[in-house]
C-alpha cells in the first residue's frame, strides 16, 4: 500500500459529503496529546488534491477556526447543493454547528450555533441518512437527543438518566428504517430505541460487561447488527 498523503494531527475526522472535491474535516482529538504537545483545539479542512502529482506527502490545511473544546466526533452532511453543514461532539458537552462554505472562504461567522444540553460529553453524533435535518447526538451519563438543524435549540431525549448511568460510546441509524437506530455503552449495552415512540425498543448486554466501541447496522439486512467491544 502506498501512501499518498499524511495529514500531521492527532484528530478525529469526517469525509465530505456530495460529489465535489473530497475534503476531509478534523477536529483535535479529546484524551489525545499531539507530538509536539500542542494545546491548539481547532476545526480544520483538508484537500487531499490526489490527481496533483506535485503535491506534497504531509497536508496543510485549506481552512481553520479554533474550537472551545477538543472533540470526541465530527459529522458532516450536505445541504441545498452547497458544502453543507460540520458537527462537532465536544468535550464539554457542547454540539457546535459550522458552515462549510464559510469555513473554506475564511469567513469569521462560519459557526452556525453552539448548544448545551449534554450535561456531559458528547461521545459520539451522527445525522440521519434519511432525513439530514435530524441528527443523534449521544455520550456521558446515558444522555442520547435528537435535534432538529431547524430547531436547534429544542432537542427532545430519549431515555432517561435513573435508567441508564453508563456514557454512551457509539450510535449509528437504521440504513433501512428511518426512525430505527442503536447505542453502544461503556456498561456494555447495545440498545435499539424507536425514535418515532420516543423509547428504546429492545437492550441487550454481554456478561463480561466490556464497554462497546462500535456499533453497525447491516446495510442490506434491517434486523441485523454488529458490535465490536
Amino acid at each position: 500500500m502506498v501512501r499518498l498523503r499524511e495529514i500531521p494531527r492527532t484528530a478525529t475526522f469526517a469525509w465530505s459529503p456530495g460529489a465535489a472535491s473530497p475534503l476531509l474535516a478534523t477536529g483535535t482529538r479529546a484524551g489525545a496529546v499531539d507530538a509536539d504537545f500542542s494545546n491548539d483545539t481547532k476545526l480544520e479542512l483538508w484537500d487531499l488534491d490526489l490527481d496533483s502529482a506535485n503535491k506534497g506527502i504531509e497536508l496543510e490545511p485549506v481552512a481553520s477556526i479554533d474550537s472551545d473544546s477538543r472533540f470526541h466526533d465530527i459529522a458532516w452532511v450536505q445541504q441545498n447543493n452547497t458544502r453543507g453543514t460540520i458537527a462537532g461532539a465536544l468535550e464539554n458537552g457542547s454540539l457546535d454547528l459550522w458552515n462549510a462554505e464559510k469555513l473554506l472562504s475564511g469567513d469569521e461567522n462560519a459557526l452556525i450555533s453552539r448548544t448545551s444540553k449534554h450535561s456531559g460529553a458528547i461521545k459520539t453524533l451522527q445525522f440521519n441518512p434519511f432525513k439530514p435535518d435530524l441528527l443523534a447526538t449521544a455520550g456521558a451519563k446515558g444522555e442520547l437527543f435528537i435535534s432538529d438543524l431547524n430547531n436547534i435549540g429544542n432537542p427532545f431525549r430519549l431515555g432517561n438518566t435513573a435508567a441508564r448511568a453508563d456514557d454512551f460510546e457509539c450510535l449509528d441509524w437504521n440504513k433501512r428504517v428511518p426512525h430505527i437506530m442503536v447505542t453502544g455503552s461503556s456498561g456494555g449495552f447495545v440498545t435499539v430505541w424507536d425514535v418515532k415512540s420516543k423509547k428504546e425498543s429492545l437492550t441487550l448486554n454481554n456478561m463480561g460487561r466490556k464497554a462497546v466501541s462500535a456499533v453497525a447496522w447491516d446495510p442490506q439486512k434491517a434486523r441485523r447488527c454488529p458490535s465490536l467491544e
